[in-house]
């Protein structure tokens, strides 16, 4: 322990709250290296040489210890019984010794007596006379001390040599205090006292204060309790002007723009491996120095590649200079064709896998039909059991069939599904930038020139690319220290690192940009949680009706399917005679849906009782 040290509560109740802010220096706690403490729910270690700047203490309450048992309790604040001070038992050489004892560098009046007579150069003070100690010498401080002693009739002023030598004790003391006079002197607080209605004691007071306090390598002010077990030197004089250092997390270095560029150190940093493959964004760790060129709205595109099995994922920013062209989109029901048109997407269609409609009242699609989709409507299907509304898209359609057939409107319900590939006339090569503002995300590309600055550039290798959304985010540019040029982006909102501001110079340099990052698959999911999405779940199907309900309807005419669908084999392969009809499956039914069942009235045969006789 250090020789001018004293504990962190004696201090904290010694020092003036006026006479604060105060630089104080660890010198040892409950372990001589380090102490660690649960401070306000966070771990704080106080380790030996720490310098902690005290801004300020505030009151909490006074800790009351009786000093025989060792317990410990709190005094109300309008506690009002008195106290007297217990006199100290001890002998000393000198009055220096006793004065130290009693209240260290402090001054306050006490009485004491010598078993032996004082000899000075005027009087001799005869043992057991009782003294009174007033104050140091204002002249000689350390050497002599202004004191009161009574003779017969009057009261006398003299001063005594710090270092006479004698048999110096403690003299009782009738005085009392009150526990506000107490707290208020940082003298009396060194003193044990007795007070009545506590018990015999004696008691040691010691008010406990909450500091606040800037540390080292501390984001925010540290608050911490006075009565931890910690030694302390004040050392404001010699390190008055000492800069505490203050991590910053990215979000708080972002609002420092007027610093720009500036070194930074990473003093924490997290793993950021399964987020980008990336080697400068993989390779951030602890210690290592960084330039943060500026601050910049990122604007890139989500996007996604397959290569047979195999899935990718990539932001292509919009300072991607590769070229490509639209691709067809493929829709698979009505459903998805509307979505496009309450976009503000008037789409032109090819029907590629033929369609049948489960009601009558709306048409089936053949393969090659063209649909140019016009507009949205509501109708009540005459043919529906419940005769509910129904959504329609309205299209135009051309057949395929015959070129000299005029178009004619139909109108498909939502619910339909088929197969409808996107008609494309454009075969212009665009930039990212331009397919931004040219056509609605999602869509599909194929990458037909590479970007000239990206030498390994993946896109032109895949088939198709669909751009799925478009991005923009608060990101920090920067570099590392020793290549300056070569820049990344560190997304403000997906990283945590703790940087703090250095002085050293930035170099000069033109600095350079990777249009193209590839996502981990974990982190494409996890950000595709967190983006918007106003799609709704398409609309359910109407109740099929079985062919039994249909032809008990009067009047109804039988379908007629398209010239070009190839119809499935009239007879089983095993039949040679009698046989029967294999059912018909809508592309809708599996092999799990259960068979039409057939009036024996009908014409028909009952597929579930016919025999089946087969014949050489």
């Amino acid at each position: 322990m250090e020789e001018d040290s004293v504990s962190l509560q004696d201090y904290i109740a010694s020092v003036p709250a006026a006479s604060l802010p105060r630089v104080i220096q660890i010198a040892s706690g409950v372990y001589l290296q380090s102490s660690v403490y649960d401070i306000k729910g966070s771990e704080c270690c106080l380790s030996t040489g720490d310098l902690v700047k005290v801004l300020e203490k505030e009151f909490q309450f006074t800790s009351c210890v009786d000093l025989n048992i060792g317990k410990c309790f709190e005094l109300p604040s309008n506690f009002k019984d008195i106290f007297q001070i217990v006199v100290h038992s001890g002998t000393y050489n000198n009055l220096k010794d006793l004065k130290q004892e009693l209240y260290g560098d402090l001054t306050h009046p006490f009485w004491f007596a010598s078993a032996a007579d004082i000899i000075l150069e005027d009087r001799v003070i005869h043992q057991h006379r009782p003294i009174k100690y007033v104050s140091p010498d204002n002249f000689n401080p350390t050497s002599f001390a202004i004191c009161q002693v009574w003779e017969v009739h009057s009261e006398a002023c003299i001063k005594i040599p710090t270092r006479t030598v004698g048999q110096f004790y403690e003299c009782d003391n009738t005085e009392s205090y009150t526990l506000e006079q107490i707290l208020q002197s940082p003298a009396l607080l060194k003193r044990s006292y007795s007070c009545g209605s506590l018990g015999n004691g004696p008691y040691k007071l010691t008010p406990v204060y909450e500091i606040k306090t800037i540390m080292h390598m501390r984001k925010d002010i540290v608050k911490m309790p006075s009565s931890l077990e910690v030694e302390v030197i004040d050392i404001t004089d010699q390190c008055w002007d000492t800069e505490f250092i203050k991590p910053y997390s990215l979000a708080e270095v972002s609002q420092c723009e007027e610093k720009f560029p500036v070194v930074t150190e990473i003093v924490e940093s997290s793993d950021c491996s399964h987020i980008v493959k990336n080697d400068l964004l993989s390779s951030l760790g602890k210690g290592q120095k960084i330039i943060i060129h500026r601050k910049e709205l990122s604007r890139k595109v989500l996007a996604t590649a397959a290569k047979g099995k195999l899935s990718r994922f990539f932001y292509i920013h919009t300072g991607y200079e590769g070229k490509a062209r639209q691709r067809p989109r493929e829709f698979t029901t009505v459903y998805d064709l509307w979505t496009k048109l309450m976009a503000g997407v008037k789409l032109n269609v090819v029907v590629t896998q033929d369609c049948d409609s489960i009601e009558d009242c709306f048409p089936s699609l053949c393969i090659g039909d063209h649909l140019k989709i016009l507009r949205h409507e509501k109708i009540r299907a005459s043919d529906s059991l419940d005769c509910k509304e129904t959504d329609v898209l309205v299209c135009e359609k051309d057949s395929a069939d015959d070129e000299d057939d005029e178009s004619e409107e139909i109108m498909l319900p939502l619910y339909l599904e088929g197969h409808f590939v996107e008609e494309i006339k454009d075969n212009k090569k665009y930039t990212i930038s331009n397919i931004m503002q040219k056509f609605t995300l999602p869509c599909e590309v194929k990458v037909v020139t590479k970007d000239p600055s990206f030498p390994s550039d993946p896109l032109p290798s895949f088939a198709s690319i669909r751009l799925e959304e478009q991005i923009e985010e608060p990101v920090l540019l920067a570099s590392f220290l020793d290549k300056p040029s070569v820049c990344f982006q560190i997304p403000i909102k997906w990283r945590d690192f703790s940087l703090i501001f250095l002085k050293d110079p930035v170099p000069e340099t033109q600095t350079m940009f990777t249009p193209l990052e590839e996502l981990t698959e974990g982190f494409y999911y996890s950000l595709r949680k967190e983006l918007p999405s106003n799609e709704l779940p398409p609309p359910r199907p109407p109740k099929r009706q079985t062919k039994a309900e249909s032809s008990n309807k009067p009047g109804r005419e039988k379908k007629s399917t398209c010239k070009n669908r190839k119809m499935p084999d009239q007879l089983h392969s095993l039949s040679r005679g009698k046989c029967i009809t294999e059912p018909y499956r809508p592309p809708t039914m599996n092999a799990y849906s259960p068979l039409p069942r057939i009036s024996h009235d009908d014409r028909e045969p009952n597929y579930e009782v016919a025999d089946l006789k087969i014949t050489d």
